[in-house]
């Protein structure tokens, strides 16, 4: 089935380091609203730069709908999708001086990423065998996180000589997006049955794997008010770089939990969510206090431990939920659709609604989202009793 099978791992291994490129984008916030734009606010400019979350779950869709019509190869879409992440690097070096061109940019790299996101995590279902799809995924995610410490790092470096830096790094989807072509197989889709083409995409699918996508939407909408905010909480004793190592320092507290989330998962089963909502409490905590760098990075870090727990547990839960038939709308719906929506609904939620109640101070910001990542730890608790009254907890192991 495949010629090369070290080749297809390295690749899938490559596209891994950079699924998170928005951390490469993050370091600059500040600069952006304070330097480039300052007749904006800071809630427009982040949520200008969100909307590439908002696009990407559009774009899953329709990257979806050409792979199951065979019109186009999963190969040829992936393929697609890192040539477009490359072009917006192009785009960033001709149109950097205008709002609207910032606007341009999410939408370019939202499209971007709707097209190679959900096709690269397919890659390990469709090319690797059952005993194999474990460590594979598992040197994927490592690569995830360290795609996303190195993007945070010299995202911060490059921001600080021009505040559209970070986006050179998405050049790197160029000569991935080559070594797509060489190494994935060029095979479409299997024909579907006419009967099961005219069922609704939704058809089919537990309750429950709607609950663990809601779970997900407002996890990624709580999570991403770090990422967001760190610049511009750090403004008086730290600069992009500075904000470019607390984004890694949040990666590398998910490499951290990562390791350990197999036993973790095992043991506390939907509990699990549980600690992951703990972590963003203690984190942005720790955050709202800190008044030097290592406290930053302290809170950064915890609450970043949050992500390799809270993710992982929904998609293995969901995973057990569904049969061949459901799987693909129900892995699109909870690893790209949710995650992007929330991704894109967190600045225009918390930036406006803590704007509104308490003006700019990030201080306030952050403790207010720990109040209700609180709430929401108590609800996950609530959740997780019930359904181990009732004897329906999830085990096994991711």
């Amino acid at each position: 089935m495949v010629k090369n099978k070290k080749l297809l791992t390295l690749t899938v291994m490559a596209i891994a380091l950079i699924q998170m490129p928005t951390l490469a984008l993050n370091p600059a916030i500040q600069q952006i609203q304070a330097d480039v734009f300052p007749a904006y606010t800071l809630a427009q400019v982040q949520t200008a730069m969100s909307l590439a979350s908002f696009v990407s779950p559009c774009m899953a869709v329709v990257s979806a709908i050409l792979v199951n019509t065979r019109v186009l190869s999963k190969r040829n879409v992936l393929a697609l999708g890192l040539f477009i992440l490359a072009a917006t690097g192009v785009l960033a070096m001709l149109l950097h001086t205008q709002f609207w061109h910032l606007i341009l940019l999410s939408i370019v790299l939202g499209c971007a990423t709707g097209l190679f996101l959900s096709n690269a995590f397919g890659l390990v279902f469709d090319y690797y065998e059952a005993n194999e799809r474990e460590a594979v995924a598992g040197y994927q995610t490592s690569c995830v996180n360290i795609g996303g410490i190195l993007m945070g790092i010299l995202g911060g470096i490059l921001a600080k000589a021009m505040w559209y830096g970070g986006y050179l790094l998405l050049l790197l989807g160029l000569p991935i997006g080559i070594l797509v072509l060489i190494a994935v197989p060029n095979r479409k889709a299997p024909v579907k049955d006419k009967t099961a083409a005219k069922r609704g995409i939704f058809a089919g699918l537990p309750g429950r794997v709607f609950y663990y996508s809601l779970c997900v939407l407002f996890f990624m909408m709580i999570y991403s008010v770090c990422g967001a905010n760190i610049s511009t909480h750090i403004k008086d004793f730290g600069d992009s770089v500075a904000a470019g190592f607390a984004s890694s320092a949040g990666m590398l507290g998910g490499v951290v939990s990562g390791v350990v989330f197999g036993r973790i998962s095992q043991k506390f089963k939907d509990f699990t969510q549980v600690i992951a909502a703990i972590c963003i409490v203690i984190g942005m905590t720790i955050i709202s206090f800190a008044k030097s760098m290592p406290l930053v990075y302290l809170g950064v870090f915890i609450n970043g431990m949050s992500l390799s727990l809270m993710m992982p547990r929904c998609i293995f839960c969901v995973s057990t939920l569904v049969n061949e038939s459901t799987s693909a709308t129900a892995t699109a719906i909870v690893s790209s659709i949710c995650p992007s929506l929330g991704g894109f609904l967190s600045p225009v939620v918390f930036t406006n609604l803590t704007v509104a109640l308490g003006g700019d101070s990030t201080v306030f910001r952050y403790r207010f989202v720990a109040g209700v990542t609180l709430v929401f730890a108590v609800f996950l608790t609530v959740m997780a009793l019930i359904q181990k009254k009732h004897g329906t907890e999830i085990d096994g192991r991711a």
